[in-house]
């Protein structure tokens, strides 16, 4: 069992050999940002592989995207050591022009980050938060345990153990000014036996020639995959059923989509929560309410629309990291008979409008 110190130096030895972006517009298969081909070439698995967890993810808790633009921001292009992070955190004078558009790329990256991390949370829960991060860095830490020494001609400046073999990374492309790890590689030895003693220049008859041997075969320790996918399906069905009675006590909630309701009586009435989509609520038909209540509205990624009852006495509170709000203040319908009404909206990025009827 590995010690604390251990732990570290795998942490760390992960960190440095980290697998490149391999981009479309540098010879990958990409689909997107290269992230996905970059970790297969790294670990010797099937990007495919690569790219359902993240789908699982994304379908599971939402967080997929997060992780994948997370990933993207700390992995540097193929040929490169300078990753869109280490660009922003770098001053831009020294940086070349190459780098400099990493940096613009970061920056891009680092507004998905802020517009997808409410997406990681399942409907508010921050269960799901958790394991997302556990699912991804145990993904990272298994894959690097079976594949510790990233193969020859991937990494700049990085010399594989020959047991793990190379690489075939000829049919790709490095930014322009930065060369290709794939190419001199080799090292030549440092002294020449021979041309130190001329004398032992008579070499004996060559022998029959070695059988070729054979390609290194890819790791086929990669079959965890399928089944850290097969877990989070599971963990995800145990959170939905584990969720299903605060879903019920909350109210309605949803991770996409747009939301609309209408509530005609109080026991319709209740918490309404979005991860990305618009909500809706029309409570013009509600009517004067029996017992005081307290209902949140809350949205991650989209516009709020409330049109406030006719016949409800109802006080409304407002707020916004990112978006125009437009929320009447004081009590609405202070004469109407019945319990008060208190709203609470709460609006990530996008626009928030409550109206009187």
């Amino acid at each position: 069992m590995d010690t604390p110190k251990d732990f570290q130096t795998t942490v760390r030895q992960m960190w440095d050999t980290r697998p490149p972006r391999i981009p479309h517009d540098q010879g990958g298969n990409a689909l997107v940002g290269g992230v996905c081909e970059g970790i297969g070439a790294r670990y010797r698995i099937d990007p495919v592989l690569v790219r359902i967890l993240f789908v699982v993810l994304a379908l599971a808790f939402g967080g997929g995207i997060f992780a994948y633009l997370l990933c993207w921001m700390n992995m540097p292009r193929f040929g490169m050591t300078v990753s869109p992070a280490r660009a922003i955190a770098t001053p831009k004078d020294e940086l070349t022009p190459v780098e400099r558009k990493e940096r613009t790329t970061g920056w891009w990256l680092v507004l998905g980050l802020v517009v997808f991390f409410p997406s990681v949370s399942y409907a508010g829960d921050l269960r799901a938060v958790v394991v997302t991060a556990i699912v991804l860095f145990g993904a990272w830490y298994l894959a690097h345990r079976s594949v510790p020494q990233p193969p020859a001609g991937l990494l700049p400046s990085q010399e594989a153990l020959p047991e793990d073999g190379p690489v075939d990374t000829s049919h790709l492309t490095t930014p322009e000014g930065y060369p290709h790890p794939g190419v001199g590689t080799a090292t030549p030895p440092a002294w020449d036996p021979l041309g130190a003693a001329p004398e032992l220049w008579h070499l004996p008859d060559p022998g029959p020639a070695e059988p070729p041997r054979p390609a290194p075969k890819a790791s086929q320790k990669w079959v965890w995959i399928p089944i850290g996918i097969g877990i989070v399906a599971l963990t995800a069905a145990v959170l939905s059923a584990a969720g299903s009675d605060d879903a019920a006590e909350r109210g309605t909630s949803s991770n996409l989509g747009d939301i609309s309701l209408a509530p005609t009586s109080e026991e319709g009435l209740n918490d309404v929560d979005s991860s990305l989509g618009d909500i809706n609520l029309d409570l013009r038909e509600l009517p004067a309410l029996e017992q005081a209540r307290d209902i949140e509205v809350s949205n991650n990624l989209g516009d709020i629309r409330i049109t406030l009852p006719e016949n409800a006495k109802v006080k409304v509170s407002c707020s916004s990291n990112m978006g125009s709000v437009d929320c009447p203040s004081g009590v609405i319908n202070a004469d109407a008979p019945g319990e008060l009404l208190e709203l609470h909206v709460s609006n990530n990025l996008g626009d928030t409008t409550v109206t009187r009827p």
